[in-house]
């Protein structure tokens, strides 16, 4: 991920990809881009900036880069990722642990306990 943008991961398909430039991955393509505002990360306060930092960053990877990756691998179409990026980055939603570590990466699950009682 670079610049003002982030990818979604998707399934290769060649006539899906015929023509694009594509970024393989085994198996994975990324396709789809988020427009982010780094501006944004002057709303994060110095202990999430150190948390996110600590537990949920990529190598390399950005506050707004992070709020990307999340959003695009969670979302319907690009305009869906869109707004969870702002939404987001904006602070006014966040997910889980495993959402923020996992989602849109090659590592672990993107999920939370669940938990229901039974009468």
């Amino acid at each position: 991920m670079n610049g003002s943008e982030a990818a979604k991961i998707q399934p290769v398909s060649k006539a899906r990809t015929e023509g694009m430039k594509v970024t393989e991955r085994p198996k994975l393509a990324l396709v789809r881009k988020v427009q982010v505002d780094r501006s944004r990360d002057a709303l994060l306060t110095d202990f999430g900036k150190t948390t996110l930092e600590d537990r949920y960053l990529l190598p390399g990877e950005s506050y707004q880069d992070m709020f990307a990756r999340v959003s695009t691998a969670f979302a319907d179409d690009a305009d869906h990722a869109q707004r969870v990026y702002d939404y987001m980055s904006k602070l006014w939603f966040m997910p889980s642990t495993p959402v923020l570590s996992n989602g849109g990466a090659e590592r672990g699950l993107p999920i939370s306990c669940f938990l229901n009682s039974v009468s």
